[in-house]
C-alpha cells in the first residue's frame, strides 16, 4: 500500500496505515489519512477518495482559513469544522511555566496546543469521529493548511494512543519536511515496496525529535500518564481506548 497519496490538488496527503505498534499489531490501511490543504482537489482526486472509503473530513484550520479556502464538498463524506487556533484556553501559560531545557521553538508551541482547553476540545472531536468510524471500508481524513503542526499534533496523539513507538511517530512527523523539500523523490521512494523501511532509516534532526518529546513531557508533567491525558483532556477513557484500538489495529 502507498504511504504517500500523490493526488492532484491535495497537499502532503499521507496514509497512516501499516505502522507497527509496540504490541506487535499494525494500523489498518484505508482508515486514517492526514493531510494539508485539500481545497483544490480535482474531480479525479474525489473519485479516488470515494473509492478509498473517505467518510469523515476533520478541518483543523481557523474559521477564517476555512472561509477563504473552503474544503471541497462531496456527497460521500462530511466535513467537520474543528479549528485548533486561536488557542482560547491557558495552554500558553501552562507551557511557559514548564522547564524548557532545550525545547525547540515548535516544541513549545506544541506544548501550548496539547495543554490548551480549546485545542483539547478540537482533538476530542477528532477522537470521537475516529470512534464513529467503525465500518471496515470507511476512512477519516484530518488536515490543516500545511499538514505539519495542527495535523502533526493530531497524528502524534493518534499514533501514541494506538501504541506506536516514539521513533516511528517522529519518523512520520518528519515526512512533512521531506515532502516539501524534495516532493517528487520522496513520493517515489516511499511508494515502493520497501517504503516503511525507508521511513525508519530517515535522519532525525535534533530539534524535530525534541518537538515530539516535548509534547509527551508536557503531558506527563500535568497528567502523569498519556492515558490520563486521553481521559481527562480528550474524554477517551479506557473503554473508548480499547474500542479505538479494535477499530484501527489488526
Amino acid at each position: 500500500m502507498k504511504r504517500i497519496l500523490d493526488l492532484d490538488g491535495a497537499i502532503n496527503l499521507r496514509e497512516l496505515g501499516g505502522y507497527r505498534t509496540t504490541t506487535g499489531k499494525k494500523i489498518k490501511y484505508r482508515k486514517l489519512l492526514r493531510s494539508g490543504d485539500i481545497s483544490n482537489i480535482t474531480t479525479d482526486t474525489l473519485k479516488y477518495l470515494k473509492a478509498y472509503g473517505l467518510k469523515y473530513v476533520v478541518d483543523f484550520r481557523s474559521m477564517n482559513e476555512q472561509k477563504l479556502w473552503p474544503d471541497i464538498q462531496a456527497d460521500f463524506y462530511e466535513v467537520y469544522p474543528d479549528p485548533v487556533y486561536p488557542l482560547k484556553g491557558n495552554g500558553d501559560k501552562l507551557a511557559n511555566i514548564l522547564p524548557q531545557n532545550n525545547n525547540s521553538y515548535l516544541g513549545t508551541i506544541y506544548q501550548s496546543i496539547v495543554l490548551d482547553a480549546h485545542a483539547q476540545q478540537s482533538y476530542s472531536l477528532l477522537f470521537q469521529l475516529l470512534l464513529d468510524n467503525k465500518e471496515e471500508d470507511h476512512s477519516v481524513l484530518f488536515h490543516c493548511a500545511a499538514g505539519k503542526d495542527r495535523t502533526g499534533v493530531g497524528a502524534i496523539l493518534i499514533l501514541k494512543a494506538l501504541q506506536v513507538d516514539t521513533e516511528t511517530i517522529v519518523s512520520d512527523y518528519l515526512l512533512t519536511n521531506m515532502m516539501y523539500r524534495d516532493r517528487k523523490n520522496i513520493v517515489k521512494t516511499l511508494n515502493d515496496e520497501n517504503g516503511d523501511e525507508t521511513i525508519n532509516k530517515m535522519n532525525m534532526t535534533k530539534a524535530d525529535v525534541e518537538s515530539i518529546e516535548s509534547v509527551f513531557s508536557a503531558i506527563e508533567h500535568y497528567y502523569g500518564t498519556f492515558e490520563n491525558y486521553l481521559n481527562q483532556a480528550l474524554g477517551i477513557d479506557n473503554d473508548a481506548l480499547t474500542r479505538l484500538r479494535s477499530i484501527y489495529l489488526e
